[in-house]
């Protein structure tokens, strides 16, 4: 068996916040999508398995039944608890929503020790009708809202974890350790040692090759299999021309020195090449998958090697929403492992500092693989690439000086052309500085209240280094919803 344990992921948001919270306890957690089999579950030979549903009115109806009669440990959380009660032979309620701050009691049990009553925010509850073989485990004005079984180790909660919530991390804990007997092992020393053994394992006595974006999270990636491989491993980076101020010699520099075998392929005259003439944002998109799965592909057949290491479980190289679609690996049929591919954003920048990493690259922004291509708006030339990068190295160095950057997610310049009735084009410069707001599982991405100042003084820094630049634009639009995993 692997001490660990699984989480059957029916809400994305909570089953992220159940993982990274359990293993910040050191207990090791794996994600799974809802829809698994009992048989996919079990082959995991886990200790146990959180079903992690949302709170909505929704009830989930992928549940695989087998798994409650499997004999595995088995705790729901929120909306699945009453696809569980169905299953279990009890019956369901008509949802009441209530939306509200509210007591819930817990029931004496083995996952509820020291646990009393517990005000929370409740969203849409579900009254349960037990049979004989179940027990309330919690209720709501005295209305069972979660049970456990008789003779069976399986435990319902029809509520989620909140932020700052004791008393619900208390109960998944206990569920962990007292009913499952998970131990605490989980480390970042833990992982990258295991991380090490499972590439060794796969690369067996062939080479491997690890496609590099520049970021942290195929730096970790391509750093734990240098560990593991050595000599054997060749690091492939595409210079796109893309990038920001410095970061291509910054960063060969960087993992040259640390002995990583880097082939740093130029691609600057081919993407330009393929964005020229190219106005729409998805032409530009499309062009640039293009250039860089070929670049990376003609590179990567001069390599005789057995295993692609990707910092991505997604299998392609470019993970991220403005990819236009899934790019391949560079050999379809070559084995491939994501060493990463069950952590978080938090979670890797401290195997980052495990690894010896400084923080200035542990705590970096993240990057689109399209690089400044898509915060041009309009055609993509070399002048205006140049002056987007002085703009953008410009305005993050503000806010690293005016001690900003560490409660902002993200910070960056765009570069517009607008009407003008003069000879020359007229160009705007747009800022953009986004926080986190995280209120239960609702994550928004809000523009931040930077000091006008600030604003003002880089203002007519830009005006004064280009008369091209007619107007600077805070844009102050909020952004839509985010899942978890985006900014972690």
């Amino acid at each position: 068996m692997q001490d660990q344990i699984l989480i059957l992921n029916f809400d994305n948001a909570y089953s992220a916040t159940i993982a990274s919270r359990l293993r910040a306890e050191r207990i090791a957690a794996k994600i799974l999508p809802g829809h698994a089999t009992a048989e996919q579950v079990l082959a995991q030979e886990s200790l146990g398995v959180i079903l992690s549903g949302g709170i909505n009115g929704d009830i989930p109806v992928s549940l695989d039944g087998q798994l409650l009669r499997s004999g595995i440990p088995v705790l729901a959380l929120g909306n699945v608890v009453p696809a569980v009660i169905t299953l279990l032979g009890g019956q369901v309620e008509e949802a009441v929503p209530v939306n509200d701050v509210d007591t819930l009691t817990f029931l004496p049990s083995r996952v509820t020790e020291d646990l009393g009553e517990s005000e929370r925010m409740f969203g849409t509850l579900f009254p349960l009708c037990l049979t004989d073989d179940l027990e309330p485990l919690a209720t709501y004005h005295e209305v069972a809202v979660g049970a456990s079984h008789k003779t069976q180790e399986i435990y319902a909660v029809g509520c989620q974890l909140e932020p700052n919530d004791p008393d619900m991390f208390n109960l998944m804990v206990q569920f962990a350790t007292k009913v499952c007997g998970c131990t605490s092992w989980w480390s970042e020393d833990a992982f990258i040692s295991l991380a090490r053994s499972a590439i060794q394992e796969a690369a067996g006595e062939e080479r491997a090759v690890c496609v590099m974006s520049g970021g942290l999270d195929s730096g970790v990636t391509a750093l734990i299999a240098h560990r593991a491989l050595g000599d054997r491993l060749t690091c492939l980076f595409v210079d796109s021309g893309l990038h920001r101020e410095n970061e291509v010699v910054e960063f060969a520099a960087y993992y040259k020195n640390l002995g990583l075998q880097l082939n740093i392929i130029n691609a600057r005259e081919r993407v330009l090449a393929a964005l020229a003439g190219k106005i729409n944002q998805e032409d530009k998109r499309i062009a640039l998958h293009e250039v860089l799965s070929r670049a990376l592909e003609e590179a990567a057949a001069s390599i005789d090697y057995g295993l692609q290491v990707i910092s991505s479980s997604s299998d392609h190289l470019f993970a991220g929403r403005s990819a236009p679609a899934s790019l391949p690996l560079l050999k379809p049929k070559m084995h491939s492992i994501a060493p990463l591919g069950d952590l978080f954003k938090d979670e890797i920048r401290r195997i980052g500092e495990a690894l010896g990493m400084p923080h200035e690259m542990t705590n970096m922004q993240s990057f689109p693989w399209s690089g400044l291509a898509l915060r041009i708006m309009g055609e993509c030339t070399v002048d205006k690439i140049n002056l987007l990068r002085w703009a953008d190295y410009q305005f993050c160095n503000d806010i690293k000086e005016a001690g900003l950057s560490r409660r902002l997610w993200k910070y960056f310049a765009m570069l517009y052309e607008i009407p003008y009735q003069g000879e020359q084009p007229a160009l705007a410069i747009a800022l953009r500085a986004l926080s986190i707001s995280h209120t239960g599982s609702d994550l928004r991405a809000l523009p931040a209240r930077l000091p006008y100042d600030l604003l003002e003084r880089y203002t007519q820094r830009a005006q004064a280094y280009d008369k091209r630049i007619h107007k600077i634009i805070y844009d102050l639009t909020p952004s839509v919803s985010l899942q978890e995993s985006e900014w972690r």
